[in-house]
């Protein structure tokens, strides 16, 4: 039952990022659905089953949509990390801890982002504009939709009582 949920909330996080900020209208600083996803199942899994739903969402991601192949898992495999290190280190219901990790995350992968854009050839007129309408609200967003899929993942697949003990 975990599988599916945790299979049904990366196709919803990857119809988010790919389809619906997009046709909404959110293209100056939409959120990352997937990073959001990634932060909370780090946290709640661990880093290395969450490492590899990553890299398959991201190599997917980039096949589909992107220009360069492989950096977006960069970014998710960064995110898979940096929620792993919270795993079975905090009190599991704090809702601050993946939000504010996403954010980071979120921040960092868009600093790659611009290094990756500017290596290649392009230009960018202002970077504190930059900053300030597009870097600094994904992040926050990002930070936001983390909360929303931490508590809901946290009530439905990781639940307390859905555990099977190992006693027996």
């Amino acid at each position: 039952m975990r599988k599916f949920i945790i299979a049904i909330f990366c196709i919803i996080a990857f119809f988010l990022e790919a389809v619906f900020f997009g046709s909404v209208g959110l293209r100056n600083f939409r959120p990352d659905a997937i990073i959001a996803l990634l932060v909370s199942l780090g946290v709640l899994m661990g880093w290395a089953p969450t490492m590899l739903i990553g890299v398959a969402l991201g190599l997917l991601l980039d096949i589909l949509c992107n220009k360069y192949i492989g950096l977006s898992s960069l970014g998710f495999i960064i995110a898979a990390h940096a929620g792993g290190f919270f795993f079975e280190k905090y009190y599991a219901d704090n809702l601050i801890i993946p939000s504010v990790t996403a954010a980071a995350v979120m921040f960092l992968k868009e600093h790659l982002m611009l290094f990756v854009m500017l290596l290649t050839g392009g230009r960018v007129s202002s970077y504190p504009m930059l900053l300030l309408v597009h870097m600094l609200p994904a992040s926050i967003l990002t930070g936001l939709l983390c909360m929303f899929f931490h508590l809901i993942l946290r009530r439905t697949a990781f639940a307390p009582g859905r555990r099977r003990s190992m006693k027996r």
